[in-house]
């Protein structure tokens, strides 16, 4: 059979996959919100301005647990009176193994992928006052077929957020280069009405650069039914000088106010770098210009002093190989210029390179759900950094059903950026030989 055929069949059967593989194989997790990239609402302008991640009237992170087992972690937060007409989320970050959520003592949801951020909605068992949180560290002898990487030492990140019942959901932003030297901002707000009847909400937006010149700003009115979602769109023209790349990683600022029946109930600052992105016939193209770009490999576990001493040597452009890279390191490589591709935490390399029944993972249904909910969490969890170019499916794990449909569901939602399997034998599910 031809190449061009078995392709073809390929990606035939991974529709088809798509349909039935639900009843082979459970979701993975259960009782997580939709995931995105950390989110951190303040009370103020002022706090929001400072960006901190310190306790404040609508986060609290936990820092102090009680161990009474290896695997048992116990920590306390505390639910005011003032949080009473607002949801409550806990995010945890940097897990490394799956886990389970229990709030008073009652099951909250569970991960199996301890390698991504997650969040729960914590809102109906918590209680006003003192709270119990206690994160049980399951077995990974199950997962270990997919994750033969180095496990490095992790600690472990908690966040309890509290969140109006209208609510902004997610933000994002792209840009579109023009002419005459103007560039065009576009952003879109995910908003989250959680209550059973119709709410309106007020969203300010202001975009400056160096905190002083005001690039525009202005209002919108978002109309939500009960339980609705809608998406708030808005576009500012700003010069193309004060676009970001790896020779110049501009910022500029957006903020962000959420107002509802009159009141301010959640402000946001948000450092916004603005770039184009194509890739094409194995070029990418930023700004309209074409970059030779050459990924240095790199552990994801890497501290952001192991990146910056890899870019006092010159590196521009890293690919951190299957695993999770702490939040603190993209935000350096988006200060610096630094251009990344990061790869969703799957490396099935121990279970050799068969796809018939009992070979590698990536040829069985079962882990279908495994393989697509690690790539899509890897996206939208990181999807807001500009250094983040590219995306990879997975490491070392040979190529099937699994990894077919992860490369479907990824290109259905991740725009510009390109996928790459280096490792699938050169069939259809990868961007870089086409």
């Amino acid at each position: 059979m031809k190449r061009s055929n078995r392709n073809i069949l390929a990606q035939a059967l991974a529709v088809a996959f798509m349909l039935i593989a639900p009843a082979l194989h459970a979701q993975p997790s259960v009782g997580c919100d939709p995931y995105r990239t950390r989110l951190i609402p303040y009370p103020t302008a002022t706090l929001a301005e400072a960006r901190g991640l310190e306790r404040q009237r609508y986060m609290q992170p936990i820092t102090e647990w009680q161990r009474p087992e290896t695997n048992i972690l116990r920590g306390k937060y505390t639910f005011p009176f003032s949080w009473l007409e607002r949801q409550v989320y806990l995010r945890v970050e940097d897990a490394y193994q799956p886990y389970e959520v229990y709030i008073n003592g009652k099951l909250a949801g569970s991960s199996r992928n301890g390698f991504g951020a997650a969040e729960f909605n914590i809102t109906k068992i918590s209680r006003e006052d003192s709270n119990d949180v206690e994160i049980r560290l399951l077995s990974a002898e199950e997962v270990n077929k997919i994750e033969c990487f180095a496990r490095a030492s992790n600690t472990l990140k908690v966040y309890v957020i509290s969140q109006p019942r209208v609510r902004v959901r997610d933000i994002t932003w792209s840009a579109e280069i023009g002419q005459n030297g103007i560039a065009n901002s576009n952003f879109e707000v995910v908003m989250h009405n959680a209550t059973l009847g119709d709410k309106v909400s007020t969203l300010y937006y202001e975009l400056y650069l160096n905190d002083t010149i005001r690039l525009g700003g202005g209002r919108r009115d978002v109309a939500l039914g009960k339980y609705g979602v809608d998406t708030m769109r808005f576009g500012i023209a700003v010069p193309d000088s004060i676009v970001w790349s790896s020779a110049k990683p501009q910022h500029v600022r957006l903020m962000l106010k959420n107002r509802v029946e009159g009141r301010d109930v959640e402000f946001y600052d948000f450092p916004v770098a603005l770039r184009e992105l194509s890739y094409d016939k194995g070029e990418f193209t930023i700004n309209n210009r074409v970059e030779t770009i050459d990924f240095h490999a790199m552990s994801p576990a890497s501290s952001v002093d192991d990146v910056a001493k890899v870019y006092e040597r010159g590196v521009r452009a890293i690919r951190f190989t299957a695993g999770c890279v702490d939040d603190a390191v993209l935000d350096y490589c988006d200060q610096q210029g630094i251009y990344v591709a990061v790869t969703a935490p799957i490396d099935s390399s121990l279970s050799g390179n068969s796809r018939k029944r009992g070979g590698n993972p990536s040829n069985d249904p079962k882990w279908r759900e495994d393989y697509v909910e690690r790539t899509l969490q890897m996206f939208y969890t990181t999807k807001r950094h500009p250094s983040v170019i590219a995306y990879v499916l997975a490491d070392n794990s040979s190529n099937g059903i699994c990894l077919y449909e992860s490369y479907l569901a990824l290109k259905a939602v991740v725009g510009d950026r390109p996928l790459f399997y280096y490792d699938g034998g050169k069939e259809w599910n990868t961007d870089h030989l086409k």
